[in-house]
Protein backbone atom coordinates (compact mmCIF):
# COMPACT_ATOMS: atom_id res chain seq x y z
CA UNK A 1 0.00 0.00 0.00
CA UNK A 2 2.77 2.35 0.67
CA UNK A 3 4.70 1.22 -2.20
CA UNK A 4 1.55 2.11 -4.56
CA UNK A 5 0.76 5.48 -2.60
CA UNK A 6 5.15 6.46 -3.49
CA UNK A 7 4.70 5.77 -6.72
CA UNK A 8 1.79 7.52 -7.36
CA UNK A 9 3.23 10.86 -5.30
CA UNK A 10 6.19 10.23 -7.66
CA UNK A 11 4.21 9.74 -10.91
CA UNK A 12 2.21 13.07 -10.10
CA UNK A 13 5.02 15.10 -9.69
CA UNK A 14 6.77 14.11 -13.13
CA UNK A 15 3.40 15.17 -14.79
CA UNK A 16 3.00 18.27 -12.64
CA UNK A 17 6.11 19.15 -13.29
CA UNK A 18 5.55 18.76 -16.93
CA UNK A 19 2.64 21.13 -16.58
CA UNK A 20 4.58 23.67 -16.00
CA UNK A 21 7.09 23.39 -18.35
CA UNK A 22 6.86 25.71 -21.70
CA UNK A 23 8.53 25.06 -24.84
CA UNK A 24 11.11 26.59 -26.17
CA UNK A 25 11.59 28.04 -30.18
CA UNK A 26 13.90 30.98 -30.05
CA UNK A 27 17.55 29.62 -29.78
CA UNK A 28 20.90 29.34 -31.41
CA UNK A 29 23.03 26.42 -31.32
CA UNK A 30 26.54 24.74 -32.86
CA UNK A 31 27.59 21.21 -32.53
CA UNK A 32 29.24 18.12 -34.18
CA UNK A 33 26.55 15.69 -36.62
CA UNK A 34 27.82 12.41 -38.13
CA UNK A 35 26.25 10.25 -40.96
CA UNK A 36 28.94 9.01 -43.86
CA UNK A 37 30.94 12.42 -43.54
CA UNK A 38 31.22 14.40 -40.29
CA UNK A 39 31.66 17.84 -39.10
CA UNK A 40 30.73 21.05 -37.12
CA UNK A 41 26.76 22.61 -38.12
CA UNK A 42 25.38 25.29 -36.17
CA UNK A 43 21.32 25.74 -36.81
CA UNK A 44 18.74 28.62 -35.38
CA UNK A 45 15.11 28.91 -34.61
CA UNK A 46 12.84 32.03 -33.91
CA UNK A 47 9.23 32.23 -33.43
CA UNK A 48 7.94 34.62 -35.76
CA UNK A 49 3.87 34.92 -34.02
CA UNK A 50 2.12 32.75 -32.58
CA UNK A 51 1.79 30.21 -35.17
CA UNK A 52 5.06 30.31 -37.00
CA UNK A 53 8.79 29.30 -36.58
CA UNK A 54 11.68 29.98 -38.47
CA UNK A 55 14.65 27.70 -38.96
CA UNK A 56 17.66 27.25 -40.48
CA UNK A 57 20.80 25.34 -39.89
CA UNK A 58 24.55 25.11 -42.13
CA UNK A 59 26.74 21.99 -41.61
CA UNK A 60 30.64 21.85 -42.89
CA UNK A 61 30.89 18.13 -43.50
CA UNK A 62 33.90 16.32 -44.47
CA UNK A 63 35.26 12.81 -44.76
CA UNK A 64 38.67 11.99 -46.58
CA UNK A 65 38.61 13.94 -49.94
CA UNK A 66 34.81 14.26 -50.10
CA UNK A 67 33.35 17.50 -48.90
CA UNK A 68 29.97 18.79 -48.47
CA UNK A 69 28.01 21.67 -47.11
CA UNK A 70 24.58 21.62 -46.06
CA UNK A 71 22.16 24.40 -46.12
CA UNK A 72 18.68 23.58 -44.70
CA UNK A 73 16.20 26.53 -44.37
CA UNK A 74 11.88 26.03 -43.21
CA UNK A 75 9.55 27.38 -41.15
CA UNK A 76 7.04 25.01 -39.09
CA UNK A 77 3.28 25.83 -38.45
CA UNK A 78 2.19 24.94 -35.02
CA UNK A 79 -1.01 23.55 -35.06
CA UNK A 80 -3.79 24.24 -32.38
CA UNK A 81 -4.37 20.54 -31.58
CA UNK A 82 -3.82 19.46 -28.00
CA UNK A 83 -3.40 15.78 -27.45
CA UNK A 84 -6.13 14.79 -24.60
CA UNK A 85 -3.36 12.47 -22.52
CA UNK A 86 -0.89 15.62 -23.24
CA UNK A 87 -2.05 18.95 -23.25
CA UNK A 88 1.24 20.79 -23.18
CA UNK A 89 2.71 18.96 -26.13
CA UNK A 90 2.82 21.26 -29.33
CA UNK A 91 2.03 19.72 -32.82
CA UNK A 92 3.36 20.94 -35.91
CA UNK A 93 3.83 20.99 -39.95
CA UNK A 94 7.44 21.42 -41.27
CA UNK A 95 8.10 22.35 -44.73
CA UNK A 96 11.58 23.98 -46.51
CA UNK A 97 14.27 23.68 -48.58
CA UNK A 98 17.64 21.50 -48.17
CA UNK A 99 20.72 22.39 -50.35
CA UNK A 100 23.88 20.56 -50.30
CA UNK A 101 27.13 22.25 -51.93
CA UNK A 102 29.23 19.64 -53.71
CA UNK A 103 30.85 18.52 -56.96
CA UNK A 104 27.94 18.15 -58.02
CA UNK A 105 25.16 20.98 -56.61
CA UNK A 106 21.57 19.25 -55.43
CA UNK A 107 18.69 21.10 -54.28
CA UNK A 108 14.92 19.75 -52.54
CA UNK A 109 12.26 20.43 -50.20
CA UNK A 110 10.96 18.58 -47.30
CA UNK A 111 7.69 18.62 -45.52
CA UNK A 112 6.49 16.20 -42.28
CA UNK A 113 5.06 16.63 -39.24
CA UNK A 114 6.60 17.00 -35.89
CA UNK A 115 5.40 17.56 -32.47
CA UNK A 116 7.76 18.70 -29.29
CA UNK A 117 6.75 17.78 -25.89
CA UNK A 118 8.16 19.30 -22.49
CA UNK A 119 9.07 16.34 -20.06
CA UNK A 120 10.10 18.25 -16.95
CA UNK A 121 11.33 22.03 -16.81
CA UNK A 122 14.62 20.77 -17.51
CA UNK A 123 13.78 18.04 -20.44
CA UNK A 124 11.80 19.00 -23.65
CA UNK A 125 11.51 15.80 -26.13
CA UNK A 126 10.93 16.15 -29.91
CA UNK A 127 10.15 14.16 -33.12
CA UNK A 128 9.78 14.52 -36.38
CA UNK A 129 8.40 12.38 -39.41
CA UNK A 130 9.30 14.34 -42.99
CA UNK A 131 9.94 13.22 -46.38
CA UNK A 132 12.92 14.56 -48.79
CA UNK A 133 12.55 15.14 -52.32
CA UNK A 134 16.99 15.95 -52.58
CA UNK A 135 18.73 12.56 -53.74
CA UNK A 136 16.69 10.23 -54.77
CA UNK A 137 14.03 11.03 -52.41
CA UNK A 138 13.94 9.57 -48.62
CA UNK A 139 12.17 9.48 -45.60
CA UNK A 140 13.45 10.62 -42.57
CA UNK A 141 11.97 9.93 -38.47
CA UNK A 142 13.82 12.16 -36.10
CA UNK A 143 14.14 11.67 -32.45
CA UNK A 144 15.53 14.17 -30.05
CA UNK A 145 16.01 15.54 -26.64
CA UNK A 146 17.00 18.87 -25.06
CA UNK A 147 18.30 19.08 -21.55
CA UNK A 148 18.26 22.65 -20.13
CA UNK A 149 20.98 23.24 -17.18
CA UNK A 150 20.20 26.64 -17.13
CA UNK A 151 17.45 28.42 -18.27
CA UNK A 152 19.71 29.89 -21.42
CA UNK A 153 21.89 27.63 -22.11
CA UNK A 154 21.03 23.57 -23.27
CA UNK A 155 22.90 19.99 -24.54
CA UNK A 156 20.67 19.19 -27.09
CA UNK A 157 21.25 15.73 -29.51
CA UNK A 158 18.89 13.84 -31.71
CA UNK A 159 18.90 10.79 -34.21
CA UNK A 160 18.11 11.12 -37.56
CA UNK A 161 16.89 7.33 -39.17
CA UNK A 162 16.85 7.79 -42.84
CA UNK A 163 15.10 5.42 -45.42
CA UNK A 164 16.76 4.31 -49.32
CA UNK A 165 20.62 4.66 -49.52
CA UNK A 166 20.93 7.73 -47.36
CA UNK A 167 22.60 7.33 -44.00
CA UNK A 168 21.35 8.00 -40.36
CA UNK A 169 22.62 11.04 -38.77
CA UNK A 170 22.91 11.50 -35.80
CA UNK A 171 24.19 15.34 -33.66
CA UNK A 172 25.07 16.89 -30.58
CA UNK A 173 25.45 20.23 -29.75
CA UNK A 174 24.65 23.16 -27.15
CA UNK A 175 22.41 25.92 -27.78
CA UNK A 176 21.65 29.29 -26.24
CA UNK A 177 18.03 30.34 -25.97
CA UNK A 178 16.69 34.29 -26.45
Amino acid sequence: MKKSILLAAACASVFAAAATADIRWDYVGAGYTDAYVDGPYIEGSMRLDSNWVADASFSVLSKHNYDVNVLKAGVKYLLNQRLDFSPKTQTYVLAGLQTEFKDGDDTGGYAGIGFKHPLTPQVELYSEASYHSIYDDYGSLVGGVAFYFSPDWAVRSNIALNSSDVKNEFRFGVSYQF
